[in-house]
């Protein structure tokens, strides 16, 4: 269930990707600790000096508008994100909603493995901020009071691993066809996945779960039950969270984190659903 808080015990188990859904707008001072439930609009300042850093770090891949035609973005596989759409896959918040301030925050600081995208961490953290409130200048979603307040992602009760949670995870794996996508045994290699895009009809293609460096935006089992539960805007990767129940999603997350160096996928399914993806 997503709902409109998110505990800070939570948040810090999930390492930080998500803070209460106070923190929406506004500027921290100087040096103050841009993570802070801040709620007054972002002041000229900041959004000045939100351009000047956007010119000089995400220009190249974002272009100057912000569109996602800088001039090195034809030549990447992931495409840039284009900001004027609203549109963000990195989020703690439900399906079809924007981001909160510090979803965008936290993907600038740490980047988004496997693509382009780098880490910003080396930039202080009010620069950063302002980075987040420009940003936000390019749709005018976010001026919209329509689409607030965001319902942020609480993850409830975690179900730790084991053999009985791996098995259900499965199951669930295989009944939710995220092997047409992903392949059977989880490397990216089903029968879609070379006919896959995004909704700019950039091609895309399924994450490799069995491959650690293949994943953009987990880093623990908790960031792929939150993906599971608020799935990735513009992507066929739907949300799962009205068609699973939390249980099953954290089974179906322990199952997917697994994968990773493991042989855990080898169950007595294996065999029978390759063949049938052969015929």
């Amino acid at each position: 269930m997503l709902i409109q808080t998110f505990t800070v015990a939570v948040a810090i188990g999930i390492a930080g990707f998500a803070l209460p859904s106070a923190f929406h707008s506004g500027s921290p001072e100087s040096g103050a600790d841009p993570m802070i439930i801040a709620t007054s609009p972002a002041s000229h300042e900041t959004l000045e000096r939100g351009r000047e850093m956007f010119r000089v770090s995400c220009v190249p891949c974002h272009g100057a508008d912000g569109t996602g035609s800088g001039p090195i973005a034809a030549n990447l596989r992931t495409k840039p994100r284009d900001f004027t759409r609203g549109i963000y896959l990195n989020r703690s918040t439900a399906s079809g909603e924007l981001p909160t301030d510090y979803d965008i925050y936290h993907t600038i600081t740490t980047g988004l493995h496997n693509t382009a995208m780098p880490s910003f961490r080396q930039m202080r953290p009010e620069d950063r901020w302002a980075i987040v409130q420009y940003i936000k200048t390019f749709s005018a979603r976010f001026t919209d009071s329509t689409e607030y307040p965001l319902d942020v992602l609480n993850v409830g009760i975690q179900i730790l691993p084991s053999p009985q949670s791996l098995a259900r995870g499965r199951a669930i794996f295989l009944q939710m066809q995220c092997a047409n996508c992903h392949g059977t045994n989880g490397e990216g290699n089903g029968p879609a996945s070379e006919t896959l895009t995004d909704d700019f009809h950039n091609q895309i293609y399924p994450t490799n779960l069995t491959n650690p460096s293949d994943y953009k935006f987990a880093r623990n089992v908790l960031d792929v039950f939150r993906i599971f539960s608020t799935g990735l805007n513009g992507t066929p990767m739907p949300s799962y969270a009205q068609s699973l129940s939390d249980t099953d999603r954290w089974h179906l997350a322990n199952y997917v984190w697994a994968l990773q160096g493991t042989d855990q996928y080898m169950d007595s399914q294996t065999q029978d659903t390759t063949l049938a993806y052969k015929k």
